[in-house]
């Protein structure tokens, strides 16, 4: 390849990903902080921070959805809406806007 279409190539993708992080629902951003951790329902479970292992559902922002492993498809599509992916012991895997 070219010097040129290598450049191309690099743009291209520095501005996909630029988009991506300013995407209405800051997907990027939930995906740093849920890396790793285990999401837990009702207000008993520590507190969202870095050192935590568990977040706290109350602690995501109000328009999210979380579906588990074990869920149906689901079809339904609000790019402003973080839905969250869990595995089967609610450990994140995966956060995007849909």
């Amino acid at each position: 390849m070219t010097k040129a279409l290598y450049f191309a190539l690099a743009f291209a993708a520095v501005c996909a990903g630029d988009s991506y992080q300013r995407s209405p629902c800051n997907a990027v951003h939930w995906t740093r902080v849920l890396e790793g951790k285990i999401i837990v329902e009702g207000r008993d479970a520590k507190p969202l921070d870095i050192e935590s292992l568990f977040v706290r559902e109350h602690d995501l922002p109000p328009n999210h959805r979380i579906i588990h492993a074990y869920d149906a498809e689901v079809t339904d599509r609000r790019p402003d809406r973080l839905t969250i992916y869990v595995d089967r012991e609610n450990i994140f895997l995966n956060a995007f806007c849909m």
